[in-house]
């Protein structure tokens, strides 16, 4: 087993080297180690406050937070010591904070109720019973924080043609009102009016955009799990609300209307607005996770790339899609896999975009583990 994670980690040192000629050094680099870091404590006054708070990704506006009274559960942290490493590739979407000794305690915790030392990514051991009235909690506050995963026969009875919602971007916080016009395979949106528009477009840095993004679409108290994108497209039928066409919004399971076939990161991204992701890409086929790949680096999304990886990622591409199609094979018994990609992409300091094959090494600890993305070379 030592000898596969040396080669786990020898083969994670090469993606990086690899793709150095063409793929750039981020600032998101050091945004994500400084998020795994531990925080400074600063003096503030001890009490038995507790405060849960979930966001999809350490610098996501968009938070939800409660603050709960549990003497029991505080006695637990300041007396427990740490156990088993926290081995998975993302840190927790959930934070835990206290007060003592007139310092801040700052914790990771996972849906199931494991807390999380962020420093060590050692897992605090704590009593069965108080683990699971903390899962309690970190459950509750999750779902008022995501969005329910429907599928889209669910979700269009939910929102009929013509009804009007709200649209929340969990990155940004940002919210739009939008209505559906039409779509039979999914949600075809335009924005209610001229400010909607506005929003939309800041969502994606002032300029319209296929990139993909996870939304929380909410009607009659109802939140549901989507993904948009924000290039305006097709038919107008909101006259003044500066938006010349409409965009899309997918649920679980939704297609496009050209190929008929599910989109891979409008999937992903609809997994991370109900708060699944990791469960979501540890459950990928090898080329379903190369998908979530490319679509990372295509969008310069950190998480995403440290997901596929396990390990954190300072690298993207100005573009970058899939050409060929996947030819699976059966790779139950397997525990390392091969295979060649072939893309259209644009280099970081590039415009031109050319056609090039990206060369994949996969590997898994057992046949019951995820795979793991080890190495792209770029060809």
């Amino acid at each position: 087993m030592s000898s596969v994670r040396s080669t786990h980690r020898h083969r994670t040192l090469l993606i990086t080297f690899l793709l150095a000629l063409l793929l750039t050094q981020s600032v998101g680099h050091s945004a994500l180690a400084n998020d795994s870091a531990p925080l400074k404590n600063e003096p503030v006054a001890d009490s038995d406050s507790i405060v849960l708070l979930v966001a999809s990704s350490p610098r996501a506006a968009y938070q939800t937070e409660v603050t709960i009274e549990d003497k029991s559960l505080k006695r637990a942290l300041e007396a427990s010591l740490s156990a088993d490493p926290y081995t998975e590739p993302i840190l927790p979407d959930t934070m835990l904070r206290y007060n003592t000794k007139n310092q801040t305690v700052r914790l990771g915790v996972t849906p199931t109720g494991d807390v999380i030392d962020l420093a060590a990514r050692q897992i605090i051991k704590l009593p069965s019973k108080v683990q699971e009235t903390l899962q309690s909690h970190v459950q509750t506050l999750r779902s008022k924080h995501y969005g329910e995963l429907l599928t889209w026969e669910e979700a269009s009875l939910v929102l009929p043609k013509f009804s009007s919602f709200s649209i929340l971007d969990v990155e940004s916080g940002l919210s739009f009102e939008g209505q559906r016009r039409a779509g039979s395979h999914h949600a075809d949106v335009q924005p209610l009016t001229k400010v909607d528009s506005a929003t939309l477009k800041s969502i994606y840095g002032g300029q319209w955009s296929w990139d993909r993004r996870a939304v929380l679409v909410k009607l009659n108290g109802r939140t549901l799990a989507a993904s948009m994108h924000g290039m305006p497209h097709g038919g107008d039928g909101i006259p003044g609300n500066d938006f010349n066409g409409h965009f899309c919004i997918h649920f679980l399971g939704s297609v496009t209307h050209g190929s008929r076939s599910v989109d891979p990161a409008h999937q992903v991204m609809v997994h991370r607005a109900a708060g699944l992701l990791l469960d979501y890409v540890s459950k990928l086929s090898p080329w379903a996770l190369i998908d979530v790949w490319i679509s990372a680096a295509h969008q310069g999304d950190l998480q995403l790339l440290q997901v596929t990886t396990g390990q954190e990622q300072a690298m993207h591409v100005r573009s970058m899609r899939r050409l060929s199609k996947f030819t699976e094979q059966d790779v139950s018994q397997l525990l390392q896999l091969d295979t060649a990609v072939d893309v259209t992409m644009t280099a970081a300091r590039a415009s031109a975009v050319s056609s090039r094959r990206v060369l994949f090494h996969l590997e898994r600890a057992s046949v019951q583990d995820r795979w793991y993305i080890r190495s792209a070379v770029i060809q």
